[in-house]
């Protein structure tokens, strides 16, 4: 016996042993799936079945992957694991495929299916984000009943998505169209970024008067001038601000002249005994004019500061917005105009 016969012999050898080792892993997680099955774990237990699968594709693998997936609600997960497991299983009792066929026909009820019709080839197609693979797909895809997104993406064109609704026991048949991107660009020219207003009209200049001014066609110009650069909502409100100022400044007045009202009529109830709370008696006329001009003081002081206030909210409206000046005239430049805020 030569040296590359004991080679081949060992590699046999080890490639047997690690079969051994991987049938014997997947066995105790098959072990684990059913436990875990029998006792409603569904989750786990497909994942202890799929990695039992991984280690050793035995197709009876399949048919506990299918009844599990059915189990949780996913019945297309459910019929391609039975598919696969019919396609695959030859040493299986007839039961189990009989089993595997009631299965598909009940599922198939309860699914819709997709035909992709996309004409460019080699395009990926995916169905709500998961891959399906190249165009052209040839066989019906099976979907859940309900909305479903289905894209084609290509290097060379732009995406195409389309939308379709299946329902169960049903076919539809999506067409992808993908244009290619020198096509895309002749079909939608580049715009620019804003659009340009159109250009206002002049009117000429007349004998020796300077030229005319310019006044802008109704509707060529957005309603509303965009600010000017570093100007906040607080400046071009001169007028407003005045409003405000002279509120303040009257209700300081207002204040001022109701507190000395208040210390005046103090100062009498102590100086003119108990009288000056019942009618005044005990006191002078003097004391009485003194005290009649503070409170209307402070009286006409409020009523400037209310005056104020409203004069201060109607010029923040109006105050500072743009004016359209529409001519109605003809060449009668600003004599017959329409104003509007």
């Amino acid at each position: 016996m030569n040296i590359t016969s004991l080679v081949v012999f060992a590699l046999l050898a080890q490639a047997a042993q690690a079969s051994v080792d991987a049938k014997s892993r997947a066995q105790a997680l098959l072990r684990e799936g059913t436990q875990l099955y029998e006792e409603g774990g569904y989750p786990d237990a497909l994942t202890k079945f799929e990695q039992a699968y991984a280690l050793y594709p035995s197709p009876k693998l399949l048919f506990n992957m299918a009844k599990t997936a059915r189990a949780l609600g996913r019945p297309v997960d459910a019929i391609e694991a039975f598919e696969r497991f019919l396609a695959e299983a030859t040493d299986v009792p007839p039961e189990m495929v009989e089993s595997a066929k009631r299965s598909v026909a009940e599922l198939s009820l309860n699914v819709g299916s997709l035909m992709i019709d996309c004409g460019t080839a080699g395009a990926e197609i995916s169905v709500d984000g998961k891959r399906i693979g190249l165009a052209p797909i040839m066989k019906l895809l099976r979907v859940v009943p309900g909305n479903h997104q289905v894209t084609a993406t290509h290097p060379s064109a732009l995406p195409a998505v389309e939308n379709v609704v299946v329902a169960a026991g049903t076919a539809q048949t999506v067409g992808l169209r993908l244009r290619p991107f020198a096509q895309a660009a002749v079909a939608a020219p580049i715009m620019p970024a804003y659009p340009m207003p159109a250009p206002a009209p002049t009117f000429p200049a007349q004998g020796a008067y300077p030229a005319a001014p310019t006044f802008a066609v109704q509707g060529a110009y957005p309603a509303t001038a965009p600010a000017a650069a570093g100007r906040g909502w607080w400046l071009g409100r001169k007028w407003t601000w005045v409003a405000a100022g002279s509120a303040v400044v009257f209700a300081g007045g207002a204040i001022v002249a109701g507190l000395a009202m208040e210390s005046k009529f103090d100062e009498l109830k102590k100086s003119c005994g108990k009288a000056a709370r019942v009618n005044w008696t005990g006191c002078g006329s003097s004391d009485y004019s003194s005290l009649d001009a503070r409170k209307n003081t402070a009286n006409v002081f409020w009523g400037l500061t209310a005056a104020a206030a409203v004069t201060t909210g109607v010029l923040f409206y109006f105050e500072g917005r743009p004016v359209t000046v529409v001519p109605m005239a003809g060449e009668a430049r600003g004599m017959i105009a329409e104003v509007r805020y």
